[in-house]
This record gives structure tokens, sequence and C-alpha cells, in this order.
């Protein structure tokens, strides 16, 4: 995205220097006016990353991008195009036919009709500049054709200020961009439209097109200016296929008018191996320190499909189940974007890009999965694995051989998962005193994996957000005082909640087993996440390893006592409003 707009803003930079007038009569004009720069800036945009589809800037240059068919272009048609009197504000439209006096019929007019060329007349608008004086902001604004939009999967994002989809890796990418910019004085401003190349380029080939960028670059001093008169014309064409007519007028006014044709830098079948699911594609596989169970020892092992056997055919090749063994470190990249990240108990997706079919954690502490599930990882992927592999310290977990290789159910108790469905019970019923502030909380919370108290602090915000910062206050200090329970109005919920259950007749240590756990809870969440450092945090952290040895374990029982809490409350409370 930065390389994006980088590009955009050295973009914007050239259009602003071809359009600023130097001193009108001084050397700098003279050469200006001569226009060898805008011709050097033509030559330019084939060989760009990113191809200008409209760029507008004041009443000096004008570039305009329309596609035609490719053999309407082959050759070009140099006088019928020369006569080209288009902008993007051409559209669709209402025509009315009269005869006789009378309205005989009603139809549809479409874009670029009277281009003033029988080549263009026959083209694809692709950009469309439109206004309407009821957006309270931005009146004039573009819109791109739906027909490219919709086929390459590309939605209108504000914030980017483009018209954007997911790549490979799950990122947003920018594929046609839009900048305003101010140029020499308040009066003038610019506009710039800009495509990946790569799109344009398969675009051009599916609908067997070319770009025809239209192009009007006029420069003369407005004070000084009178109007054409006696100027010589001059036709001439330049490579890449830069055809054009400049007319000049002594030293102190000239224009270029053409048009330039860019034709698409990949083949047809390049665009069919690119969309071929029938054949693997070549890929890159990494290799990886893997648990050869199937030959009884720990060895280096590619993650190449045809690199790996199975069960039904003999060979001498790895198991595609071969395990493979990770620092648990390898899992806080996905932990720490949420957003582009889901992260299930036991699978990774990354948005519109991969998904790792299966993981889990062992008794050791490793994350472990399967070499047939890394190699349909991207290379890239596959590498940032690689460099959290390490030789196995013990096996795969109970779960993952249960329900991998055993074909059965897990049925052991996990406290996070069960206090997860707990939540979303009370959720679907709609409870009064309890809710769920946000649709996304119920996957934001994972057990901790390594040893950092960061990863703890982390989980405890979310588990907090989750269970604590879901009951509803208003709700219990109403149940508080119909249940004639002296209530301070400075209560928050959990305070409020002990008093509830005193009034539903519960003992202090039924008060304390349910609530305890919610105290505890937020009060690590307060001190710990909160507050990261300072000797106060540092005392509990020391509490807490010495009780349960890790950060995990202390987890795990907290989700535990949790999920007994919110069980009893759902008991004692009511489970519907």
């Amino acid at each position: 995205m930065y390389r994006a707009w980088i590009f955009m803003d050295i973009l914007i930079e050239q259009l602003d220097r071809l359009s600023h007038k130097p001193e009108y009569g001084s050397e700098e004009y003279k050469n200006w006016v001569e226009q060898d720069d805008f011709l050097r800036f033509l030559q330019a945009i084939p060989g760009a990353t990113d191809i200008i589809l409209y760029a507008s800037v004041s009443y000096f240059t004008f570039i305009y991008g329309v596609l035609v068919p490719q053999h309407l272009v082959t050759p070009p048609d140099v006088d019928d195009l020369d006569h080209w009197n288009c902008n993007p504000s051409s559209s669709w439209g209402i025509t009315l036919d009269y005869g006789n006096g009378k309205l005989k019929k009603v139809s549809l007019s479409p874009p670029l009709d009277h281009t003033g060329s029988k080549t263009l007349d026959r083209g694809e608008q692709i950009v469309f500049t439109r206004h309407f004086d009821g957006r309270q902001e931005q009146r004039s604004y573009i819109e791109i054709s739906q027909k490219l939009t919709h086929a390459f999967g590309l939605h209108w994002v504000p914030e980017h200020e483009a018209y954007c989809r997911f790549d490979v890796r799950g990122d947003v990418e920018e594929v046609v961009r839009v900048a305003n910019f101010a140029g020499q004085s308040l009066h003038e401003e610019g506009r710039v439209v800009t495509i990946l190349r790569n799109t344009l380029d398969e675009y051009l080939v599916i609908t067997d097109q070319v770009l025809l960028l239209l192009y009007d670059s006029t420069r003369f001093e407005p004070k000084s200016f009178g109007g054409w008169q006696n100027q010589g014309v001059e036709y001439q064409k330049q490579e890449p296929e830069i055809y054009y007519r400049i007319g000049r007028q002594g030293e102190t006014a000239s224009y270029i008018r053409g048009f330039q044709i860019i034709r698409p830098a990949v083949s047809k079948e390049d665009i069919v191996r690119r969309h071929d699911i029938g054949e693997p594609k070549e890929r890159q596989y990494a290799t990886f320190i893997a648990l050869d169970w199937k030959h009884g020892e720990v060895r280096e092992c590619s993650c190449d499909p045809k690199l790996l056997g199975n069960y039904f055919v003999k060979s001498d090749l790895p198991y595609q189940t071969t395990p493979v063994f990770f620092r648990p470190e390898v899992l806080q990249k996905y932990k720490a974007d949420m957003e582009k990240y889901q992260l299930s108990d036991r699978s990774i997706t990354c948005r519109h890009a991969w998904h790792l079919e299966t993981y889990d954690v062992n008794e050791a502490g490793q994350v472990h999965t399967y070499l047939i599930y890394l190699s349909y990882l991207p290379y890239e992927e596959q590498l940032y694995w690689k460099s959290f592999n390490e030789p196995p310290k013990g096996t795969i977990s109970r779960r993952a051989f249960q329900t991998d290789f055993e074909g059965k159910w897990d049925s052991e108790y996990d406290p996070l998962q069960s206090l997860r469905r707990a939540l979303l019970e009370l959720h679907k019923s709609q409870v009064s005193w309890w809710t769920l502030r946000g649709s996304n909380l119920l996957e934001k919370v994972h057990y901790p994996v390594t040893k950092a108290a960061d990863e703890w602090a982390k989980e405890l915000h979310a588990l907090d957000k989750l269970v604590v910062e879901g009951f509803i206050t208003d709700d219990l200090r109403a149940r508080a005082t119909s249940l004639r329970r002296a209530v301070d109005i400075q209560w928050m919920s959990l305070k409020l909640l002990e008093e509830v259950l005193r009034g539903l007749g519960s003992d202090e240590d039924q008060v304390r087993e349910i609530v305890g756990p919610l105290q505890d809870l937020h009060f690590l969440r307060t001190k710990i996440s909160g507050h990261a450092s300072g000797k106060e945090a540092e005392r509990i952290k020391v509490g807490v390893l010495k009780e349960h040895k890790t950060y995990s374990r202390h987890f795990r029982n907290l989700c535990t006592q949790c999920d007994k809490a919110i069980r009893a409350l759902r008991t004692l409370l009511g489970s519907k409003s």
C-alpha cells in the first residue's frame, strides 16, 4: 500500500511539474513550450506498474483512457482518431426521437456516442466523472465501470481512496486509485486515476482490447494569449505507438494533441495459465524438520505433495500426515491481527488468501501440524513457519491423535470452549443481565501458548472484555434494589452481582465461588494488562508462575472457574430475559 501511494505521489509531482508554467518570457518558459518533457512522460507510461486512466491538471494537461477492440487499431486509423472529441463526463443517457412534432421513441444512449471517431464510437468507457450538488462532500467524484470492478472483485474503500480487493496475502490491495490535488492556484485542481498494470493487462486480454490514451497538452500564458493564429502544425509518431500533432505559435504557445496505444504485456496463454485450476501451478515448497514416523526418524522433509506418500500406495516417501513441530511464538503473528486472520482452536484462516487445515499444541508446548497442510500455504507463509520450526520435544497432542488418526470426536472438557458455548447461549437467549458486547469477541480469546507475560496479559484483557464487560449494570442494580439490598450508586457490575446473589439467598461461600473468579479476572486485567509495569504487577506474575508453573495453565484454570460461574449464574438469574 505504501509503495502504491509513493508511486501516486511521484505521478502527481510529475503531472504538476508538466503543468507548472514558468515565468513568461524566461528561458524555462521557452523550453516548457517545446513540450519535450510531455513526450518523455508519455514514453514512460507503458513501463509503469500503474497505468493512467485519467489525468486532468488545470487547463494545461489532459489524459483520458478508452478501451477499443484490438483489431480496430492494428494498424490504427490515424486520420480517424485524430478527430477524437470525448471526455469521461460522457455517460449513459436517454434519447428522445421525434417525428412530425411528436415523440416517437425513447431509448438509451451509450457513453462514447458521437466521439468524432468511428474507432472510439465502438470503444468501452472505463472512467466516469460524475457530479451531484446533493452530495455534502466531494460533489464531483469518480466511478469505474462495473464491468471491470465486478469482474475483478473491486470495491470502493473511502479510507484508501481506491477500488480495492484482497491480495494473495490477505492484505488490502489498491487496484484503481483516485487522487485529487491542488494546482498552481486555489482555482486549479487536478485529478488522476490509475490502475495496476497487471489487472489492466488481464482485462485487455480477456476482452481482446487495447487502451487508447487520448491526450492534450496545451501550454501558453493566459494573460498574453490571444488565440491560435497561423501556428505551424506537424504530424508525428514516436515509439511506443505515440501519435500526435504539435502546433507551435513561435516561442509563446504550443499544443500536443493525439493518442497512444497501450497493448497488453501478457498473452492469452499467460491468462489461461493464471486461471487454470486443472493443473498444479508451478510452486515452491519449503523443507521442515519433521517426525518421519514412517521411517522412525527425525529428518528434513519437503512439504511438496509430489514428495509425500499415503497409506494406500506403497512407496518410500514420508506420509502426508508427517507431523512438524514449531515454537509456540509462531501463532503470535496471527493473534496480533485478528482482523486479517481468523484463529480458531484448531485452524487458521487468512482472509480470501489461505487456510491452515489443522494445528494443535502438544504437552511440551509446541505447535504442530502436518506436512500436507503446510504445502497448501503460500511459499512466503511456509518460510514464516519454517523460521519457528524445531525438532519435536514430544509427540502430537492427545486431542490431535484422537481426532486426526482415530477418527473420534474430542470429548475432553475444554474450559475456554465450554465458556464460549455458555456465553453464546446467554446471548441467543437475550437475557437481561448479560450481553455480548461485540460479535467478534468470542473469537478473540485464545489460550496463551508462549512464556511471554505480554501474551498472557493480552488474553486476560480479551477474556475480561468478553465476560466481565458483558454484565449489564442497570439490570443488576434494579435486581438488587427489588431484592431490598442496600445499593451504593458507585457500585459497578460485580459488586452489584454479589448483592443480587445474597438477595437470592446464596451464602458467602457460594457468592465467593461464583463472583470470585470474575473479580480475579477483572483485577488481573486492571493490574497486568492496564498497568504492565510496576512492583505490584511483577509480584502478581511471580505468584501466578509459582502456583501454576506457566501462564497457559493459569489461564486455563481461570477459564474453568469463570465457566462454572457463568453456568451457575444462568441457573440462579435465569436464562431468559
